[in-house]
């Protein structure tokens, strides 16, 4: 199970990292922050939709189950999204994304302060090590505008990103069906930017081909597998876990924009992917640490003696 939640995990980082590379294609033909956010989402709703009739999955959903749709989509994904997007014009792509990444911390701070998660020896290291990883891959910012507001909103993004994980984790969207909720995120997360786009008119509905080929692929890869693997990691890894592993993506991001941008894949970003490999291998490594009175040990136990895992029943219409 542990190799699997890794597998998946992973896999979403370097599909999440391959997203820069082809964003800043699109925003050279005409894009921006607020048309790539909309498009992210609304291009992947049809295939969504192909996948849930063709499983015959019902749509079929309480209200309790919508609103947190809305509020998952909108603030963990779409101001994600959105955030991250903006300050690549303040601080420059590879700052911003630095920045960004450092939500594997703001995860464990979360699962501590809220959910009272022990974090134990390996953890801490490891979130030690991937956060100095990290740093190394932080380059000086370039582009207009205020480096304040750029660092605050590629912060900001982080600390929604980890929301957005944590909520994968301790609610009930872990035991749903993850095309379920990718669709009725990514809808909230498209008429969310509808809606932000009547004031501003920003969306550019007419890209060019090439534009609107590069953001299909981006939205195809981001935010249809990668964020279906990473709900199915999550299951299988704690939302802290994941997000260690999850620090592939600037590994991957590094490596597109070497082959693809022409940029320089430096000394200091070798090293830090080194750091954040091993840091992914110290948890890899590591026996699950689960607190005896946890609802995740509690799932183990039951698991061990052959018993349902907790949510699997008396689940409320549209989970499992």
């Amino acid at each position: 199970m542990k190799a699997k939640g890794v597998f998946f995990t992973g896999l979403s980082a370097l599909l999440f990292g391959l997203a820069p590379v082809l964003s800043s294609k699109t925003y050279q033909m005409g894009s921006n922050a607020l048309t790539l956010t909309f498009y992210r989402e609304a291009m992947v709703l049809p295939l969504l939709l192909a996948v849930l009739l063709l499983r015959r999955v019902s749509l079929r959903v309480t209200r309790r189950q919508l609103a947190v749709f809305v509020l998952v989509g909108l603030f963990g994904r779409g101001a994600t999204t959105l955030m991250l997007n903006i300050a690549y014009n303040y601080i420059g792509v590879g700052a911003a994304t630095t920045l960004h990444f450092m939500y594997p911390v703001f995860v464990a701070l979360i699962c501590r302060f809220f959910f009272r998660e022990r974090l134990g020896r390996a953890r801490l290291i490891a979130l030690v090590m991937a956060s100095a990883g990290v740093v190394l891959f932080l380059e000086a910012g370039r582009g207009s505008g205020s480096a304040a507001l750029g660092t605050a909103l590629a912060m900001g993004s982080g600390v929604t990103y980890a929301s957005f994980m944590v909520a994968m984790d301790k609610t009930f969207l872990r035991q749903m069906d993850p095309f379920l909720v990718i669709f009725y995120t990514a809808a909230a997360v498209a008429l969310g930017m509808l809606g932000v786009n009547i004031p501003l008119g920003q969306i550019v509905f007419a890209l060019p081909p090439r534009a609107m080929l590069y953001t299909f692929l981006v939205a195809v890869a981001s935010s249809f597998f990668a964020v279906i693997l990473l709900q199915m990691g999550v299951r299988y890894l704690s939302a802290t876990t994941a997000a260690v592993f999850s620090l592939f993506e600037p590994v991957s991001c590094a490596l597109a924009g070497a082959a693809w941008l022409g940029e320089s894949f430096t000394l200091r970003k070798l090293l830090g992917s080194v750091v954040i490999l091993g840091a992914a291998g110290l948890l890899a490594s590591a026996k699950p640490e689960v607190s005896p009175d946890s609802k995740e040990a509690l799932d183990l136990l039951m698991s061990a003696e052959g018993f349902p895992h907790s949510g699997e029943e008396g689940e409320e219409p549209g989970e499992g």
